[in-house]
């Protein structure tokens, strides 16, 4: 019982590292803005009155990434890039909520793998800032509270070096911090065994501002996604996802 409290309050105090972040024009820049890292990687044609009009696509590359913070262990990447960013992970869940990818100092951070777990946990939990004031890092999960807005976007991606992990999102939770009944069992990493993580399944999926259709099964691996709901600072934004295909790079 000692170890269970210990750990629902270092679940509650990394969650609630994920607040709101003061936009300011300069440290915002530092923290979500790559575009010195974009590289070209192919040119298509492109419908449009003029003819033959091609436009050239541009991605982040990890390996430059990687040189530039061996902490990087991947990208995210939603559908229309409402979300298209680096992930680190470091040996503590503090580091990087200050920092940017340089370990510069930067109000919105970097989201982070949780240091409870790595990418190849059976829960990939990853924490990551928003804003009142601009659509930076994990702003746009605050519009998935609107089941509209998820059925348009009910799909990421995770890219590693090696492999691009496909996940499909199967529930939102808008978890309030101070409701001692609402669980934080969204922070774990594994599971003892097969009946508590079907529990926590079947709880997630009863929490969620709606229905989405996904069917979960024990066999399936995770990611969640965790911010800061700004409209209410007590609140955090939780998104469940579960591994659909893998494609090697």
């Amino acid at each position: 019982m000692k170890h269970k409290k210990i750990k629902i309050a270092a679940a509650l105090l990394v969650v609630g590292l994920i607040g709101g972040v003061i936009y300011n024009q300069v440290t915002a820049k530092k923290s979500y803005d790559y575009s010195d890292y974009y590289v070209e990687t192919k040119t298509t044609k492109k419908e449009s009155k003029k003819e033959n009009e091609e436009t050239s696509e541009k991605e982040l590359p990890l390996s430059l990434l990687k040189q530039t913070n061996k902490d990087v262990v991947g990208i995210l990447e939603f559908d229309d890039r409402i979300i298209y960013e680096p992930i680190v992970q470091a040996p503590n869940n503090d580091y990087y909520v200050r920092k940017n990818i340089n370990k510069e100092y930067a109000n919105a951070g970097i989201p982070f793998v949780s240091a409870d777990g790595n990418i190849d946990s059976k829960n990939v939990v990853i924490y990551g800032h928003s804003s009142k004031w601009d659509n930076i890092i994990f702003t746009p999960l605050m519009s998935y509270t609107d089941h509209n807005y998820y059925k348009k976007h009910d799909t990421f991606k995770f890219i590693t070096e090696d492999e691009t992990k496909i996940y499909q999102i199967f529930g939102v939770m808008n978890v309030d911090l101070n409701n001692l009944n609402d669980s934080l069992e969204f922070t774990q990493t594994e599971w003892d065994s097969t009946n508590s993580f079907n529990a926590f399944i079947s709880d997630s999926i009863n929490r969620g501002l709606y229905k989405t259709g996904v069917s979960v099964n024990k066999d399936d691996r995770l990611t969640t996604l965790v911010t800061c709901d700004t409209r209410d600072n007590n609140k955090r934004i939780v998104i469940l996802a579960k591994l659909v295909n893998i494609a090697n790079v």
